[in-house]
């Protein structure tokens, strides 16, 4: 796989908080025909002036009664009430990030000419969005409230109109404006607009027309430009319609039944004078409703020319909407088109085989697959054109053709894979869904192929955050696969691998290192011990039980790993010639990260070195590996208290990457938080808290509200202003995303334990220790069962649930917990460790509250020794500790 990044200047990135917009506007031009709706708007404009917080309004009714334009007809009318308005076809996927980009484009010089990731793009514009309050966003068509709710609670300060057909589904604080169909009089108004009511007769036939067409504005439109196009009256139009509405009824329901009694007579017509014009519009209704290149469809008939009479003939009967090098047809119309195509097609259906393909769709496929594969489907695709076109290809997938066909599946699969590559594994994951659906008709449920294409949909939803349905298909692949295929065959065990991987995700450590064991056992009988699959499965185990805090079971089978460098394990340049290798730098570095979370901080520095000089020797200084390696030794570093080196790695990685990969790659913005950290530390609290916010709004944009870097950066944050002594604004940041940790990761999950530790010792300093000491008792019985009783992170919790207690006066339970965890960081850790110092210093403390100054003193004495040595004498803890020190010798 060959990742492209876009290298950007960092003296070409403007700082969002300084730039300015003033009329920028993203419309298209509203409708002449408009009528009406006054009160709306003026209800629109209302609830968004009287919104506290994020303003939000949420324009809701029927297809075809008016939303978008409605949205479009209060934009233009209070254009001059905002700085920048940006218009968002919500419905397609991708649509928000890319209306995000080129915002960015708009709003900044420098992203002009240059090609920076989208996602680095869109990172730019929300933090502009986050520092301005003067805009509005129009989300059309939104079809997952929940997923934009995640964007409303990150841009507060401007407005957000957003059209949908839903009025429940909102979890974010929105407010509600339903539109229902139009008052008879301008229902009457807007047939006017397209023809003349020169009579009371004709306005009589107007209102009649108006009641038999449900007052729906979409209807209203197309049967008025269906008038004036093939100037016909009012009563004449009546008489031909009732046949077809009649005929529409038994076929649909609600909102659909006069939009399909509509379209049949205009379809009528237009077969009639231009039959192209129907062929266009049924292959229209199978791709997605916006933005189709126009060109493209020259291929359906003989020539352009004939295209462009038919499109211009469409748009005089409102059926679809022209810009010079677009075409767009309304959501409705193309549902209605493709559930008649169905019908008619399910209709001539033999029990000799399947039914035909509905009207029109093997001419999208057609159209798609000429433009994306010129030379044919078994050639390489055109990568411009399958970019181009791939939300077209999404809306395709999303339709089962019923049979196999090789162009449409390889279609289907190419164009996930260019939308993952990309991180866009929300848009991948219809995709991948039908190309398992091609390859199961194609070959059978229980083909190699099948079981690939099937785990790739199962990769998709965890990378997409949907782990219980993930969970649930890999588990019956798992089964099949080793029913078909066997328990050592390596399909079985890759998929194996991904249900252990998702159980991980899911914070189910057991049962994630049951079928990493349970893969090592197949793979080591079937393949044998030194198979790179039966190494690399191995490896896996052990970083599972690392995040289990398993340490030493980790380090045992990581050591021995080891004694395979010179046999399974491979050099380093030799690893991307196939997934199945494994190196022994990759080993090592593993190693020192056993090491150091087993407290062994010396040997695990010296692993890092070792591990780092092995991979620079083979592959030089600014592989994407080695700064990763170079960034762990810098953690290691940061934990022993050589505080200098690491703020000299940190920095040094941190400027690397965003020269090598790029500003918004992940491993960069892994960087910047570690760099964000290691300034609070330094003493640049300020300048640690900006990278820190600036570096979770590139999180949520490149990787997602909820993936799991992105919550440790907003668990960072917290303790940030936590740091920076903005306790209330840590305790909410805390709050939120503990319950996040949860939803994503469970109860149970390490990171969920420190997530709810953090929280709990946030509430302490705020003063409220008796709402921490149940937090820290949850996060210290999770972690006994999770882990040894004497790891890191139990004895961490332990601390800190003695020290809640302390201040709650629970002094005896109080002082045996702390008299536990010093003597067991003394025995882990050494007596020099600043962890052991700490709990001397903080049992020393208890000692002082309960009036035991003896024992009291030469603890403070013994703690602020050892620490001033390490930290220095204008430390915070340093300086704690000698003001409880100097209080207790003064009694």
């Amino acid at each position: 796989m060959t990742i492209r990044t876009t290298v950007l200047p960092a003296s070409a990135v403007r700082d969002a908080a300084d730039t300015e917009a003033r009329g920028v506007v993203s419309l298209r031009a509203p409708k002449h025909t408009f009528t009406g709706r006054t009160a709306e708007l003026a209800e629109v404009r209302a609830e968004l002036a009287r919104s506290t917080g994020t303003g939000a309004v949420v324009l809701h009714g029927l297809g075809g009664v008016g939303k978008t334009e409605l949205a479009l007809q209060y934009a233009h009318l209070h254009r001059g009430s905002y700085d920048l308005i940006w218009w968002i076809d919500a419905a397609v996927p991708g649509a928000t990030d890319a209306a995000l980009a080129a915002i960015a484009e708009q709003l900044s010089p420098h992203w002009t000419g240059t090609e920076p990731s989208l996602s680095a793009r869109a990172a730019w514009a929300m933090a502009w969005l986050q520092q301005h309050d003067r805009w509005l966003l129009v989300h059309n068509n939104v079809e997952e409230p929940a997923l934009l709710g995640k964007l409303l609670g990150s841009l507060p300060r401007g407005h957000h109109l957003i059209t949908t057909r839903y009025a429940t589904r909102w979890q974010s604080p929105v407010r509600f404006v339903g539109l229902s169909v139009l008052p008879r009089t301008d229902s009457v108004a807007l047939i006017g607009s397209w023809v003349p009511l020169a009579s009371p007769e004709e306005e009589w036939q107007a209102g009649q027309l108006a009641g038999e067409l449900g007052d729906l504005p979409l209807a209203l439109e197309q049967a008025g430009a269906y008038m004036n196009e093939t100037v016909t009256s009012v009563g004449e139009y009546r008489s031909s319609l009732h046949e077809f509405l009649d005929e529409a009824a038994l076929d649909h329901a609600d909102d659909e039944q006069t939009v399909a009694g509509v379209w049949a007579l205009t379809l009528t017509a237009l077969a009639e004078s231009n039959p192209l014009c129907v062929e266009l519009l049924h292959t229209l209704a199978w791709l997605d409703p916006d933005g189709l290149p126009r060109e493209l469809l020259a291929s359906i008939t003989a020539g352009p020319v004939r295209v462009k009479t038919a499109l211009g003939l469409l748009r005089a009967y409102s059926m679809v909407t022209l810009s010079l090098e677009e075409v767009a047809v309304h959501r409705l119309v193309q549902k209605v088109l493709r559930d008649r195509a169905t019908s008619e097609a399910a209709a001539l259906a033999t029990a000799d085989g399947p039914p035909p393909a509905p009207r029109g769709r093997e001419a999208a496929e057609r159209l798609l697959l000429a433009a994306v594969y010129p030379n044919g489907p078994e050639e390489d695709p055109d990568t411009v054109q399958l970019a181009r076109l791939a939300a077209h290809a999404t809306a395709l997938s999303t339709t089962d053709p019923g049979i196999y066909h090789l162009g449409l599946g390889r279609l289907f699969a190419d164009t996930a894979l260019h939308l993952s590559e990309r991180g866009q594994t929300v848009r991948a994951l219809p995709l991948f869904e039908a190309y398992a659906r091609q390859t199961a008709d194609g070959f059978g449920t229980d083909h190699p192929f099948t079981l690939n294409a099937c785990g790739s949909v199962a990769t998709s939803l965890m990378a997409a955050g949907q782990l219980e349905p993930a969970t649930d298909l890999l588990e019956k692949l798992v089964e099949r696969a080793t029913r078909v295929l066997g328990g050592g065959d390596l399909i079985t065990l890759h998929i194996r691998a991904s249900l252990a991987e998702v159980h991980l995700a899911r914070g189910r450590l057991q049962r994630a290192e049951d079928e990493f064991a349970a893969a090592v056992a197949d793979s080591t009988a079937h393949l044998g011990p030194d198979h790179p699959r039966t190494l690399t499965l191995r490896n896996r185990l052990a970083t599972t039980y690392e995040n289990g805090h398993q340490f030493d079971r980790a380090i045992e089978i990581y050591e021995d790993l080891l004694r395979h460098e010179h046999g399974g394990l491979v050099r380093w340049e030799q690893e991307y010639s196939t997934p199945l290798r494994l190196n022994a730098a990759t080993v090592r570095n593993n190693l020192a990260g056993a090491y150091e979370g087993a407290g062994r901080s010396a040997e695990a520095i010296a692993t890092y070195r070792k591990a780092l000089a092995d991979m620079v020797h083979q592959v030089g200084a600014d592989h994407p590996k080695v700064l990763e390696c170079l960034g762990n030794l810098g953690y290691a570093l940061d934990a022993a208290e050589q505080g200098e080196e690491a703020s000299r790695i940190y920095r040094e990685v941190a400027e690397k990457r965003v020269r090598i990969l790029g500003e918004d790659h992940p491993d960069t913005l892994l960087s910047q938080s570690n760099l964000a950290y290691m300034l609070f530390k330094m003493g640049e609290p300020e300048a640690g808290l900006e990278l820190c916010r600036k570096t979770l709004v590139q999180r949520e944009q490149i990787l997602g509200v909820l993936h799991a870097a992105t919550l440790a950066n907003r668990k960072l944050l917290a303790s940030a202003y936590d740091w920076t002594g903005d306790l209330t604004t840590a305790t909410e940041l805390f709050e939120t995303t503990l319950r996040q940790h949860r939803e994503v990761l469970g109860s149970r999950h390490p990171d969920t334990l420190s997530t709810l530790s953090g929280y709990a010792t946030c509430l302490m300093r705020a003063g409220d220790a008796p709402s921490a000491v149940p937090l820290l008792e949850e996060a210290l019985a999770a972690q006994e069962e999770l882990a040894e009783p004497e790891g890191i992170a139990t004895m961490t919790y332990r601390h800190n649930l003695a020290a809640a207690l302390r201040d709650t006066g629970a002094f005896d339970r109080s002082e045996e917990l702390f008299t536990t965890v010093l003597e067991q960081r003394t025995r882990r850790l050494g007596a020099d460790h600043p962890d052991t110092l700490i709990s001397s210093g903080s049992l020393a403390r208890l000692y002082q509250l309960t009036g035991d100054l003896d024992r009291a003193v030469p603890l403070y004495e013994s703690a602020l020794s050892g620490l001033t040595a390490i930290f220095g004498t204008d430390h915070r803890t340093s300086r704690t500790l000698a003001d409880y020190l100097a209080e207790a010798r003064t009694g």
